[in-house]
């Protein structure tokens, strides 16, 4: 009853489309009708005498009701329940409140909210076995699905501890009851169970149950059952075509409602429907039947169609028709659309609308979007000659904006969506094509419209993160200990309109860059393992339609001194110092054994999405170690072998029950280019397996997953620049380099294919790193865009972009067909394998077309493919030449290409076959001949975000364009934008990175001596020993050297290396405490702290003093930040 008074002009809504308040005073109140809250427990079902028992009530209540819980067979239990008032219960291990063993506890729990409305009371069974068994859960604890939807439900198991010995887990689902059988396929032996959308009936109740057993011990075992509630979707009325049109009266009138659908039929289906239509007219005050030109009501037909004829209905006036179409049937409620038709006396040009990509289409005819959908608008005119057409909206929008995208012809309109937000949340736009066609005697104009709503992302407060330390009650600890402890992000009492709330959490260690993002659940919370560091988090929050909250972050320190159990304390007899020395050595020497048995647990008790969070936790952890001179680079390799190989069973036997989910799918990529950032731990044999691993993820050979998202194949994609870029570390042959590129190029074709098939026509997938450059684009087959493009790699190692355009016989020689959209993969790799000891001088390009799911082989063209291929500055700035060549079998070739040279920037290869190409140098210029002239016209820009957080742009260019003045290829631009995380992967930290200026440091010194041979010498001091400088770290060493120059390893040789007493900087000694319990006791982590500096003198090939200059340049801006990147922190660039 209480008054509340808004001050007039000061509130507005949050999307900023309002207009502002007036003054007003309101009453508050509850509301008139209060909503029952909704209730879901969770929990295992099966506990055994040393388990303890937790179990989580979910609300929906936008703010936390209390909680009433109790138990309905138990007097101890149930006085024990009714003192928990929160939505968890924690019941210490063994339960001593519950003294009956083999018993089942029925518990109920009730929710109360804060105007006072009760739910029902849920009940939950908890059974407590004598003999020891698995405890096991599931999530969701229950499922209430449509018909279109998947089931999805996750078993999550946990050893019993009344034993320490731990065997794999055995699984088997199992259908109770049902209406209908569910096929044996999807009743599997693993702890996932998924359903596809359509096997269900619907309005009905499915049990099933999972039995899960240990595998040496059958007797241990529990079981649990699963109730599956479908529900009964209303009917769909539609007609096909804009909801709003404008016509003539001239011509004939056609409406189509067979698309209305019963959404409970299968497609293609007799949908069963009965069919009715009206026409009214409306004055705003009522409304009448319509009449025809003669005055006689307008009598309409009960089919699927609706055919009005020419001149039958007079022009509307002020208000326009109003066509009705009802869909009704036996047991359901009848669904209705409406159309609104203007019609004018004129004779103007019919215009029809149709909408595709991601939009949900809502019974007023209007299609509902998030801001970061890919949708597309495609309008046709009934005019043949001399139109124009053209869009527009209201409110007005900027549609030259790089979020949309229009067609040369103006017939299609593209929004892009992802980071763009050009069109905001909560509002709605008019988007209008009209067809303006001019004639000898008078312009007319016709148009149709569609209405865009926009959804408005969840609402609710920023989420948390504190260490699990099994105390509720106690104040939030934002740190812990890497990989044993567990600490749980936390986003609770979010809410939205739409429902069907699911959250994604992630995380990066500062200054590093890689992301760690896992898959979207249902759970509004998660616990982690984390790595050594400072732990950037991010949260997101989704709604049922898939509108995105924005990123809440928040900060945990993981490391020595912070979290739980091994937390350590001081005492009065140890000093500063001491406890900082003993912090150190607890550092250092991580439970590397005890680490891989957690990994060993989750793996045997089937829980693959813990299996994959606590992997991503040691592989970043052992990217910490080695950084901090903890681990070796062999060290590290077997470490990350190890990881690997259990990944990899699991993602085996998930395969291989054909139970893969994108999600799943995209965070195992994410794992595989984590794995492999650091080329010096990996070996060739562990490049082989993880290209064979993510080939056969991608290639999806159940057809589990319809296609990967653009962050997805961008995970797919870096892991594949490394594997690369591993080939140039260590001695591989040319056998396995050839092996490597054929995987290689296996995978790509894989990437293409699944990532087009979630493209809409007309759009494309571009990102660009450090390591590569790709796009892949669905092209409409009568656009032609597909005939020639360019790709940005200006960014990086070279100073002109990758290009290619294909011959007008492509068409007939690979048989593209006329129906199907043309998928195109152009990508440029800059790490490029060097077989036969010849290093090339620029990327690595394939070029990649597939159609309708399948690759197009193109082979023995009867006109060349030009792709143009640039040089890298290093070799640009000596104006060398370039030869085309491509990897065949154990070698480069250049047979069936030639080679043109395009200026000092690279070369144009004419190819007749597709294929991975790159350019190596040469010095007999009888190869090259002067530079041709290639052709532009007017372009096509198609845009989307990048998974580093910035947009790029792919240039089109149709095949018969007109010749530039230049003679150059068309280049690609790229344009830095802003994008939310986590819509593609995390932000990389700000964490500025120390460089070396001139005036600090002297620049490496070009020498040339009398017999003219050319090389840069130099000195570099580390704080390091002698002895600890061995041949691992050695070749780490010319490793760092190599990549600040941009140069192969053979070209760096170490002279001398140097002892030069104590080390200058403590902080430095801290960086190889000691790497194993045996080094600690010893006493080597002791001599080591206070062990001395070395200077290592060295030298850098150069071909020429210009290229020399060019490698001192480099080495003196870049070598101390990538010699820290090999595990060599603390360098220092010498007088030479």
């Amino acid at each position: 009853g209480d008054k509340l008074t808004l001050k007039a002009g000061s509130v507005r809504s949050a999307n900023l489309v309002s207009p502002y308040s007036v003054s007003k005073e309101t009453s508050v109140a509850a509301p008139e009708f209060l909503k029952e809250p909704s209730l879901s427990v969770s929990g295992p079902t099966t506990i055994d005498q040393c388990s303890l028992l937790n179990l989580k009530a979910a609300s929906d209540s936008p703010r936390p009701p209390d909680f009433a819980w109790s138990c309905l067979n138990h007097a101890g239990l149930d006085a024990a329940l009714r003192a928990f008032t929160t939505s968890q219960v924690a019941l210490a291990s063994g339960t001593p409140e519950m003294t009956d063993l083999d018993m089942t506890y029925e518990i109920g729990v009730t929710a109360t909210d804060m105007f006072g409305s009760l739910s029902k009371e849920v009940m939950f069974t908890v059974f407590k076995a004598a003999a020891p068994a698995p405890q096991l859960y599931f999530q969701p604890a229950s499922v209430a699905v449509t018909r279109d939807q998947m089931v999805e439900v996750r078993a999550v198991t946990v050893f019993s501890q009344c034993t320490t010995a731990k065997s794999e887990m055995v699984f088997q689902w199992a259908q109770v009851s049902g209406p209908t059988t569910i096929p044996a396929q999807y009743l599997g032996t693993i702890a996932q169970l998924r359903i596809p959308a359509g096997t269900l009936r619907a309005d009905a109740t499915y049990v099933v149950a999972l039995t899960v057993s240990m595998s040496d011990d059958v007797s241990k075992q529990s079981s649990s059952q699963m109730v599956i509630s479908v529900g009964s979707l209303p009917l769909i009325a539609r007609i096909k075509g804009s909801a709003s049109r404008r016509q003539s009266t001239r011509s004939a009138l056609n409406f189509d409602a067979s698309v209305s659908t019963d959404p409970d039929v299968n497609a293609g289906a007799n949908q069963g429907l009965a069919y009715k239509w009206e026409c009214t007219l409306s004055d705003g005050k009522s409304s009448q039947s319509c009449r025809d030109t003669t005055g006689a009501l307008l009598v309409l037909g009960a089919t699927s169609t609706l055919h009005v004829a020419a001149e039958r209905l007079p022009a509307t006036t002020d208000a326009p028709y109003q066509f009705t179409v009802t869909v009704s049937k036996a047991g359901k409620s009848p669904a209705t659309y409406t159309l609104s038709l203007t019609l004018v006396t004129q004779d103007i040009p019919n215009v029809e609308l149709a909408v595709s990509g991601v939009f949900f289409r809502q019974g007023d005819g209007s299609i509902k979007i998030n801001t970061n959908s890919v949708f597309s608008l495609t309008a046709s005119c009934s005019a043949t000659s001399s139109k124009t057409l053209k869009w527009s909206s209201a409110p007005e929008v900027a549609l030259t904006a790089p979020a949309f995208t229009a067609s040369t012809g103006g017939d299609s309109l593209i929004y892009t969506g992802e980071g763009s937000n050009a069109l905001v949340a909560g509002a709605s736009y008019l988007m209008t094509s009209s067809c303006t066609v001019v004639g000898a005697e008078e312009t007319v104009v016709g148009s149709a419209e569609q209405v865009v709503v926009v959804n408005s992302p969840p609402v609710g407060v920023p989420c948390q993160t504190c260490l699990v330390d099994g105390n509720d009650g106690a104040p939030c600890v934002k740190a812990g200990q890497p990989v044993f402890d567990l600490l749980r992000i936390s986003c609770d009492n979010w809410a939205d309109t739409d429902g069907g709330l699911e959250y994604r959490f992630g995380y990066q260690v500062e200054g590093d860059d890689k992301d760690v993002v896992f898959d979207w659940n249902e759970s509004p919370s998660l616990d982690m393992r984390l790595p050594t560091g400072t732990i950037n988090l991010a949260a997101q929050v989704r709604d049922a339609l898939g509108a995105l909250s924005a990123i809440m972050y928040s900060t945990v320190e993981v490391g020595a001194g912070g979290g739980g159990q091994r937390r350590l304390l001081a005492s009065p007899s140890v000093g500063e110092g001491g406890l900082q020395a003993r912090r150190l050595l607890m550092q250092s020497s991580f439970d590397w054994p005890g680490a891989v048995d957690l990994l060993d647990e989750q793996l045997f008790a089937g829980n693959f999405d813990e299996l994959n969070n606590m992997a991503s936790a040691l592989i970043l952890e052992v990217d910490s170690q080695y950084a901090g001179m903890n681990l070796t680079a062999a060290e590290s390799l077997a470490h990350k072998d190890v990881f690997f190989t259990k990944l990899e069973s699991a993602a085996v036997t998930v395969n291989n029950a054909a139970s893969m989910s994108e999600g799943y799918m995209c965070t195992l990529l994410n794992l595989a280019s984590t794995i492999s950032s650091n080329p010096a731990h990996l070996s060739t044999a562990l490049v082989a397996r993880l290209l064979d691993h993510v080939t056969v993820l991608v290639s999806d050979e159940h057809s589990s997953v319809a296609s990967i998202t653009t962050s997805c194949a961008s995970s797919a994609l870096s892991f594949m620049a490394n594997s690369l870029a591993a080939t140039k570390h260590g001695n591989v042959s040319d056998a396995d380099l050839s092996s490597v590129v054929g995987k290689f190029e296996q995978g790509l074709v894989s990437v293409l294919r699944e990532t087009a098939a979630g493209l809409i026509e007309g759009a494309a997938s571009v990102a660009s790193s450090n390591s590569s450059s790709t796009a892949i684009a669905r092209n409409t087959y009568a656009g032609r865009a597909w005939a020639a493009a360019s790709l940005a790699t200006q960014d990086h190692l070279f100073e002109a972009a990758v290009s290619y355009s294909m011959p007008a016989t492509f068409l007939s020689d690979a048989v593209v067909g006329e129906v199907k959209p043309v998928d195109i993969f152009l990508g440029a790799f800059f790490s490029v394998p060097a077989f036969g000891g010849v290093t090339p001088i620029g990327p690595l390009v394939t070029l990649l077309v597939s159609q309708n799911g399948l690759n197009v082989p193109v082979t023995g063209l009867s006109e060349s493919i030009n792709i143009s291929i640039p040089f890298t500055v290093a070799h640009r700035a000596v104006g060398g030449k370039g030869k085309c060549v491509y990897v065949n079998g154990s070698a480069f070739s250049d047979v069936g290409v030639t080679t043109i040279q395009n200026g000092d920037a690279g070369v144009i290869c004419q190819t007749t076959h597709l294929t991975s190409f790159t350019v190596v140098p040469v010095e007999d210029e009888t190869v090259t001949t002067t530079s041709t002239t290639t052709t532009t016209t007017e372009t096509t820009t198609t845009t989307t975000t990048t998974p580093a957080g910035t947009t790029s742009s792919i240039t089109t260019t149709p095949e018969d364009s007109k010749p530039t003045s230049s003679g150059a290829p068309a280049e690609a631009t790229t344009t830095p934008r802003a994008s939310p995380l986590l819509q593609t992967t995390l932000a990389a930290a700000s964490t500025p990175r120390p460089t070396l200026t001139a005036t600090t440091t002297p620049k490496p010194t070009p020498v040339q001596a009398a017999n003219e041979e050319v090389f840069v010498s130099f000195s570099v001091g580390l704080p390091l020993t002698v002895e600890e400088f061995d041949e691992s770290l050695q070749l780490a060493f010319r490793q760092g050297v190599a990549d600040a120059a941009s140069i192969t390893v053979d070209s760096v040789r170490i002279l001398d290396v140097e002892a030069t007493g104590a080390r200058r900087d403590s902080s430095a000694s801290r960086h190889r405490e000691a790497s194993s319990d045996l080094e600690a006791s010893t006493g080597t982590a002791n001599r080591r702290l206070l062990a001395g500096s070395i200077t290592v003198t060295c030298e850098v090939d150069a071909a020429s003093v210009s290229e020399a200059n060019l490698l001192s340049t480099r080495l003196t801006s870049g070598l101390v930040e990538n010699l820290k990147n090999k595990g060599l922190p603390g360098a220092t660039v010498l007088a030479s």
